[in-house]
């Protein structure tokens, strides 16, 4: 990494260097500088998240970008080596492996913290703040590796990885000078990914969405299952609109989400039918005996199904189970369309 210099000019033309401050002085500023100033690490950048848990440790930062890109930041305070490539691509990777109602799930009940605002629902947060985009606009996800520095092998690993591999990873630096009584902060772009929107490594198009859809499927095998759930739903539902993501898809009416089909985690052989609060509101008691009868889950989790207006119910089934509880499950997606139809809605 080559060294930055900075200097001050004054109306003579004269050149004062500025003074590099002690490594320590910045460090201290530079997390909290970044989380109260998100726009130092990208334009219109809306932080969601700080020390974000993960299987692999705390994440430092995520956020959302002006695409709707979910963007995982890991800050060192020094300068940068190769084990903070791994731990950042070992981040991403357990975020990237949950689907995308997990995924949701799991940034809501982690915000909130070290000034990071409070989001109960990110699903709502993340259509109001991005225009109405599904969930699945926020892969793949871009990383970015933030330090006061970087090593000559550091730097080589990340360029590799960004011009090479399709990966969506960036290296920046900070330094810090002092100034007339002030921090003046640098910021230094060492490596940028090439994988930009238009390049291959941007938004999916609808037919990789659709792609990575049918092999998660595949590789679940619960795809005639899901089949068989979203076929239940074109034929109790109709003129409805759905966004699909690479790991199910939402069923809207004029624009507003009322149900959503998804596969569980990687290791569960589940498909899962959410209802949100607005198809529950519609007819609360029609949910009275599927709960009794159905596997489920709420979220936010441990909630009272019925008796807080703003849980969503997830049932959840295997394929043998949902051979056992489909009639139940058709009658409810029945009542709830009827119900949405009388409302005026």
């Amino acid at each position: 990494m080559d060294e930055v210099k900075i200097w001050a000019l004054d109306g003579d033309s004269n050149v004062t260097p500025l003074v590099s401050k002690d490594q320590t002085d910045t460090e201290s500023l530079l997390e909290e500088t970044l989380v109260r100033n998100p726009d130092l690490l990208i334009p219109g950048l809306r932080l969601v998240g700080r020390q974000t848990p993960t299987d692999g440790g705390p994440l430092d930062l995520l956020g959302v970008d002006e695409d709707g890109r979910l963007v995982v930041f890991e800050l060192k305070r020094g300068t940068l080596s190769r084990d903070a490539v791994a731990q950042i691509i070992d981040y991403a990777s357990d975020l990237d492996a949950k689907n995308d109602v997990a995924l949701a799930e799991h940034i809501a009940a982690n915000s909130g913290v070290g000034g990071i605002e409070r989001i109960d629902d990110f699903e709502e947060w993340y259509g109001e703040n991005t225009e109405g985009q599904s969930l699945d606009a926020l892969r793949p996800l871009r990383l970015f590796l933030i330090g006061l520095g970087a090593d000559e092998r550091t730097e080589r690993m990340v360029r590799f990885l960004a011009e090479n591999t399709g990966m969506d990873i960036s290296l920046l630096t900070f330094h810090g000078f002092a100034y007339d009584g002030k921090t003046l902060l640098a910021r230094q772009v060492e490596v940028e990914s090439a994988a930009r929107p238009g390049s291959g490594g941007g938004r999916l198009t609808a037919e990789e969405t659709r792609k990575r859809l049918n092999r998660n499927l595949e590789a679940s095998g619960m795809s005639d299952t899901f089949s068989a759930v979203k076929r239940m739903f074109e034929t109790k539902w109709l003129r409805f609109s759905t966004n699909q993501g690479v790991w199910g898809l939402s069923v809207k009416y004029q624009g507003l989400t009322y149900a959503r089909i998804f596969l569980g985690e990687r290791n569960e052989r589940n498909v899962y039918i959410a209802f949100f609060p607005r198809a529950k509101e519609l007819c609360p008691d029609e949910f009275r005996q599927p709960l009794e009868e159905i596997g489920h889950s709420t979220w936010p989790k441990n909630r009272e199904p019925l008796d807080d207006p703003a849980t969503e119910i997830h049932f959840r089934f295997t394929a043998e189970e949902w051979e056992q509880h489909k009639e139940r499950l058709s009658a409810l997606t029945t009542a709830v369309y009827e119900a949405w139809k009388n409302s005026g809605q």
